[in-house]
């Protein structure tokens, strides 16, 4: 990396530690114990993990909701504080770590003579990323973890079944069962989701010798996703221990809540209508809310603030994709797959705008890789052209 990039990421870090600290003792002042501003309505999760922290460290009956508790748990243990920056500081670890591979795999995919361009693109997109930014930031939430370890997930993947390189396979094995345990363990679903990527391109690998392609991709998906609705509906899925039907009754729970729900309803009585909502909770997901979706200023900064730069990448991933490499299709399915199955769970935009981050991660990476690449070609022309 040029001098350039590392500059990019020391503002990054910077960015995200002054949010952090700021948020502390803005929150500590309000009685809040530091753990986050309420200034979104609702409540705030990360009292509840706190709650449930102090709980298990003193040997007290906890609300188990995932692993991040046994691991905040540790940290505090470790420094034998009940202090929430701790906490803080170490999901600030978490958003350093998560940079570091978001870099690591983007230069798995790009030429080393552009990578320098690419890379300062991609700190820049993850620094101003405001949905990321604020749930890095705002508490002592898991996501970030779960950021970190599906692309964690996804690089070792790339490691063991699509690059030819030197590294011992045996370890990027055993590093990769540890890393999907993890990840499991802060959130299912996000297994789910890394598992049926990560077999939908070594599916495409072993039934064609040539490069996979999103419409196989989608034929795949399509099939597997019509036989669930019509004849499965009712089984139990592994790793996350729901089925269809306890998603889709779930997701019809929130609809009348109002707020900031996006109101569509995908328990329907037959296939035809089901895709058709479907489609519309998918794209809402993706890019949403839409000018129409608009209730008020949450959603209208959503829109403007991501919703409308989400769709200028995705036109432009588009039109690159005949260009992409294996990792970037690997990459794209792990995306293609993620907000499929958010899809089908969330009716919330403002859910959606913090669970969309995991789809969203693969795809600005290849973004920076397809553009960061145009622009050094560019470059390159117009010196040989002075010539």
């Amino acid at each position: 990396m040029k001098i350039q990039t590392y500059l990019y990421v020391v503002g990054y870090s910077i960015l995200y530690f002054l949010f952090s600290t700021i948020i502390y003792f803005i929150s500590y002042n309000d009685g809040n114990q530091g753990l986050a501003l309420p200034i979104f309505g609702g409540g705030d999760d990360g009292q509840f993990y706190y709650e449930q922290i102090l709980k298990f460290i003193n040997g007290e009956p906890y609300v188990y909701t995932s692993i991040h508790i046994w691991v905040l748990g540790a940290v505090l243990k470790v420094f034998n504080t009940e202090n929430v920056m701790v906490l803080r500081l170490f999901n600030f670890a978490g958003s350093l770590l998560l940079i570091i591979l978001a870099l690591l795999i983007l230069k798995k995919i790009t030429t080393l003579k552009a990578f320098h361009i690419s890379s300062s693109l991609l700190v820049v997109l993850l620094s101003f990323y405001p949905s990321l930014l604020l749930n890095s930031t705002l508490s002592i939430y898991r996501d970030v973890w779960i950021y970190f370890f599906f692309l964690w997930c996804s690089y070792l993947f790339m490691i063991i079944f699509i690059e030819k390189g030197r590294r011992s396979r045996l370890i990027s094995a055993l590093l990769l069962i540890v890393s999907m345990l993890l990840l499991g363990g802060y959130r299912r679903y996000a297994l789910l989701s890394f598992l049926i990527g990560a077999g939908i391109y070594i599916l495409l690998n072993v039934l064609s010798r040539k490069n996979v392609s999103l419409l196989k991709v989608g034929g795949i998906l399509f099939v597997g996703l019509s036989v669930f609705y019509i004849l499965f509906r009712n089984v139990k899925i592994p790793v996350i221990g729901l089925s269809f039907s306890d998603v889709l009754q779930y997701r019809q729970l929130g609809l009348d809540s109002g707020g900031s729900q996006m109101g569509i309803s995908l328990d329907q009585p037959n296939v035809l209508l089901f895709y058709v909502n479907y489609l519309y909770s998918l794209i809402s997901n993706f890019i949403g809310p839409l000018p129409w979706q608009v209730t008020g200023g949450s959603t209208l900064i959503i829109m403007v603030t991501e919703g409308t730069v989400f769709l200028v990448i995705a036109i432009y991933l588009l039109r690159k994709m005949k260009t992409f490499s294996k990792g970037e299709f690997f990459l794209l399915i792990q995306a293609i797959v993620w907000f499929l199955l958010i899809s089908i769970s969330n009716d919330n935009f403002g859910t959606g705008s913090r669970l969309r981050i995991v789809g969203w991660l693969p795809l600005i990476i290849i973004f920076a890789k397809q553009f960061g690449e145009g622009v050094y070609k560019k470059e390159k022309e117009r010196l040989f052209s002075k010539e």
